[in-house]
């Protein structure tokens, strides 16, 4: 009988599901609007001057397109700044701050997929220009305003930086999974047509893809063409605009 009880308990503990991973310690602070920066260390995580949407992208890995939610999340900001326990890897704190927003905000979502055009990234036909290097710790990867240098840094940040700026998702397909130093410059490519447009706009210009396109070819030997495809999306299904105290 004992055995019997014992096995139960055993199976019982086995199906319980494992505990999220979270941080030891976070801090979260309401901010005015600012130059987003995101630092990771090995056991820590600081954000400065984020949106909403800025750490739900961070938190699942995507680009701020890939975010569907309430227009609310793009005017709350927060500075956050978190420790775990013991060193962890990028792709642990991620699931982390998941935990904290979750715990925090009360975030709610699921993935789905929805087609709509994106531009793909794969290597040009004569190779690509970016020099490659075996760089520890973490990247350093430095914007301007039409402008992105990285030391260290991996294809899918160029992505990112490129999705921000045009606001449309941007997909890496060059199969390149290293971390290469590369700088790319858009100010040269922009004609004064361009810049008024743009001005106009408040945004991108209209052929701001185009002028991408042709940059990333002749800079870096990275071939961008614009595609129907489905593509990842996160959707927040709930979330609180103010976070519970620290």
């Amino acid at each position: 009988m004992r055995s019997a009880l014992l096995y139960l308990a055993s199976a019982a503990a086995l199906a319980q599901p494992a505990p999220s991973p979270a941080f030891e310690v976070a801090s979260i602070r309401s901010v005015q609007p600012g130059n987003e920066s995101i630092e990771t260390g090995p056991a820590s995580l600081t954000m400065r001057y984020v949106h909403l949407t800025a750490c739900v992208r961070w938190a699942y890995g995507v680009q701020d397109v890939q975010v569907s939610g309430p227009p609310w999340l793009s005017d709350v900001w927060f500075d956050i700044f978190a420790k775990s326990a013991n060193p962890v890897s990028v792709a642990e704190l991620r699931a982390m701050l998941r935990t904290l927003l979750a715990e925090r905000f009360k975030l709610a979502v699921h993935r789905d997929s929805k087609e709509m055009t994106a531009l793909v990234l794969t290597v040009g036909k004569d190779g690509h220009k970016l020099k490659a290097v075996d760089t520890e710790g973490s990247p350093s990867f430095q914007t301007g305003r039409l402008s992105l240098t990285g030391r260290g840094a991996t294809i899918g940040q160029m992505a990112d930086f490129v999705a921000s700026k045009l606001r449309i998702p941007v997909l890496d397909r060059t199969g390149l999974t290293g971390r290469y130093d590369y700088f790319l410059d858009l100010e040269p490519y922009f004609s004064e047509e361009s810049r008024k447009a743009a001005e106009q706009n408040g945004g991108a210009p209209p052929d701001a893809n185009a002028i991408v396109a042709v940059a990333m070819q002749k800079e870096l030997g990275v071939k961008v063409e614009a595609k129907k495809v489905p593509v990842e999306i996160v959707v927040v299904d709930h979330v609180e605009k103010t976070p519970t105290e620290n």
